[in-house]
């Protein structure tokens, strides 16, 4: 029975000293697993820095030992006689290796043959999590080396194992190397087996040296914010793991917005919060508080939900010339109308009022487009009475909100939750400890316990999003109106339920571009 331990969220988290590594070398035939074997494979396993034990076998290949791997390992054809095939050697070394990260020099290698003898003899692939201590040597001591060989790295480090292309001894060679490796790791704050494995993109980014910043961060749900060196804040966010999150700005993200972010980065500050529904109700009271140049609500004007914004650059153009007669005369603007490709300002009268006397015309609309064959200008009517559809929605949740008083929730991972109007109650106690900063002031008044009316708003509009988006994670235990939160709440149609069909609608025998028909 093959024994595979796929690798836990749990385990992403574990210190270093509680991690247990298995290091391995395999000797072979040659270079492919397709036309090569193993002659030998050995393994170590390590926790804390203390070895556990060993694993050594040498193994009788499928053909013979050319000569010059003898030369080179010193392993002939008379010394694998009596020795094991494959196949009866890997129930032994799957109980070794057990659930433990594995470890190798150019691990690759050595995982190719041992996943194709597993494969080969009907078992499934490791499935471990892996370091190479090849990658790690490339990115922390590259400087310091001519190559990153085995025999190289053990020579300059004056490692108490020197390789020998035996494979035990590479074993506790590399053994000996991935310690020295991980003492040098811990200068950039990797101190978990999560940071461990990212460690090669971590190291490799241009700002690796502020990797120390967040060290201090916990793996729990929260908010953060990132100052510069005279305590301005610069970007605040929200996450599920604090840690994780502020790692993950050094890995995989290059846009060069987050490359000038990091430039200026100074200090990272955080407050732990008891769950995503909080810690997305304080963000947004920050953002609007500091308005971080960083964060795109602190870069465009504070505006109704419903406010206009400017034509798609890809709008199409006024008719000009002879096609301008071809247009119908322009007719008084009709309730609920508008041009293609322009965004207008709903009222909140509009919003509340009857869903079909505003879409009614925006779907007459597009079916007048859609039969002159004006594709794009029908699917942008259809693209605004999408955004017309969802400000509706947003609005009906959030004054369903307000009218309901003072509401009790229960949030999954989160526990209780108070409301009041819409409002998150008694906020200023998740300032009140369990934060912290990794340098640097955040100063000033605290801006989750002072807001304006507009952000009230706001705020109404980001917990109704919450729980329209999460309702499986939401009980309620207390309302104070019944009437509020079972506001009734008249479906709000389609244009293609209002329309019919769009072909229906315009008589066309041909239909329009998918691009246009109105989404499911």
């Amino acid at each position: 029975m093959t024994l595979v331990v796929q690798r836990s969220f749990d385990d992403l988290g574990t210190p270093l000293s509680e991690v247990t590594f298995v290091v391995l070398d395999v000797e072979t035939t040659g270079g492919s697993p397709a036309t090569s074997s193993l002659t030998e494979v050995a393994a170590a396993r390590y926790r804390g820095g203390e070895m556990l034990g060993t694993f050594q076998t040498l193994l009788k290949p499928d053909e013979r030992i050319p000569p010059f791997i003898t030369a080179l390992t010193g392993i002939s054809d008379a010394m694998v006689t009596d020795a094991p095939t494959i196949g009866a050697m890997l129930p032994t070394f799957l109980e070794f290796v057990g659930g433990a990260v594995i470890v190798g020099h150019n691990v690759r290698f050595d995982l190719s043959f041992l996943n194709h003898a597993l494969v080969s003899t009907g078992r499934d692939r490791l499935q471990n999590a892996t370091v190479d201590t090849l990658a790690l040597a490339r990115r922390l001591i590259r400087d310091m080396v001519p190559n990153c060989k085995l025999g190289t790295l053990a020579a300059v480090l004056n490692l108490s194992h020197q390789p020998s292309h035996r494979a035990l001894t590479d074993v506790l060679a590399t053994g000996d190397l991935l310690h020295a490796l991980l003492e040098r790791a811990g200068s950039f704050g990797i101190l978990g087996l999560e940071e461990l494995l990212d460690l090669p993109r971590l190291v490799g980014h241009p700002q690796a040296a502020k990797l120390r910043l967040t060290t201090r961060l916990p793996h729990r749900p929260g908010i953060y914010w990132f100052t510069d060196a005279a305590g301005n804040v610069l970007y605040v966010g929200k996450a599920t793991d604090l840690h994780s999150r502020a790692r993950s700005y050094f890995t995989g993200d290059r846009r060069p917005k987050i490359g000038r972010l990091l430039r200026q980065l100074h200090a990272i500050h955080f407050r732990v919060c008891p769950g995503p529904l909080t810690a997305g109700v304080i963000e947004g009271r920050l953002i609007r508080a500091w308005a971080p140049p960083f964060n795109r609500l602190g870069k465009v004007r504070r505006r109704d939900p419903g406010a206009a914004v400017r034509p798609a650059p890809d709008a199409r153009p006024e008719p000009a010339g002879d096609d301008r007669a071809h247009q119908p005369r322009q007719q008084p603007a009709r309730r609920g109308a508008t041009r293609p490709g322009r965004r207008r300002k709903w009222t909140t009268d509009e919003l509340a009022g009857d869903p079909t006397e505003l879409l009614m015309p925006m779907a007459e609309e597009v079916a007048r487009l859609a039969q002159r064959k004006l594709y794009e200008d029908a699917a942008r009517v259809r693209d605004e009475a999408d955004r017309l559809r969802h400000l509706m929605g947003q609005h009906r949740r959030v004054e369903s909100l307000r009218e309901a008083g003072r509401v009790v929730l229960f949030v999954d991972g989160e526990g209780p939750v108070e409301l009041d109007g819409g409002l998150l109650t008694e906020s200023g106690t998740m300032f009140g400890s369990g934060g912290g900063s990794s340098g640097g002031s955040s100063g000033g008044a605290d801006p989750v316990l002072t807001m304006t009316k507009d952000g009230h708003e706001h705020e109404r509009i980001i917990v109704a999003q919450w729980l329209h988006a999460h309702p499986e994670q939401v009980r309620v235990l207390e309302v104070e109106s019944l009437n509020g939160m079972s506001m009734p709440a008249n479906r709000i149609p389609r244009l293609t339920e209002l329309c019919g069909p769009v072909k229906a609608c315009t008589g066309s025998t041909q239909p329009p571009p998918a691009s246009m028909v109105d989404p499911k």
